[in-house]
C-alpha cells in the first residue's frame, strides 16, 4: 500500500519498524491445555458429586485434579519473551525478570534454543525463542548483527 506526496514522491505505510516483539509457547501446549481440561473435568465433577472414596477425600482430589489444567493455562497464556527498546523481559507464571540491553553482550544458539549472555558471562535461556527470530530481536533492540564475536 502507497500513497504519493507531492514533496517527497511514494510513502510507504511499512516505513514504521516494530518496537515490540511477543514470544509465546506454540499453539500445541494451548491445545494440550485444552485437551486436559476435556479430560480433567469429567472425572473431578464425578469425584465431587458421587464421593466414591472417604467423602471429603473425594472432593478434595476433584478439586486437586482441576488444579492441573489451570496452571498449563496460566503456563502457556503468560510465559514468554518480550523484547522492547528497552530490553528483553523474560515470563513465567508467577516471575518476571527483565534484562536491559546494556547487560547483554550477545546470544548464544544451540540445540537448546537461545540464550543471552550476560555481561557477568551468565547465561540466561530464553526459552520459546528461536534462532530465526534473533535478526528481528536484535533490530528492535538497536543493536548489530556479529558472528562468534571474532575480529578481523
Amino acid at each position: 500500500m502507497t500513497s504519493t506526496d507531492a514533496s517527497t514522491g511514494p510513502l510507504r505505510a511499512t516505513r514504521r519498524t516494530a518496537r515490540r516483539l511477543r514470544v509465546r509457547r506454540p499453539a500445541a501446549v494451548t491445545g494440550a491445555a485444552f485437551v486436559a481440561w476435556l479430560t480433567v473435568i469429567p472425572i473431578s465433577v464425578a469425584l465431587m458429586v458421587e464421593r466414591p472414596v472417604w467423602g471429603v477425600a473425594s472432593t478434595v482430589l476433584g478439586l486437586a485434579l482441576l488444579l492441573a489444567p489451570v496452571a498449563v493455562s496460566m503456563w502457556a497464556w503468560r510465559s514468554g519473551i518480550d523484547v522492547t527498546s528497552e530490553g528483553i523481559a523474560i515470563r513465567g507464571i508467577f516471575t518476571s525478570r527483565t534484562i536491559a540491553w546494556k547487560h547483554i553482550d550477545g546470544f548464544a544458539t544451540g540445540n537448546e534454543g537461545v540464550a543471552a549472555i550476560l555481561d557477568d558471562q551468565s547465561q540466561v535461556r530464553l526459552d520459546p525463542l528461536k534462532p530465526e527470530n534473533l535478526p528481528q530481536v536484535l533490530a528492535i533492540g538497536g543493536q548489530e548483527l556479529r558472528e562468534d564475536g571474532s575480529e578481523d
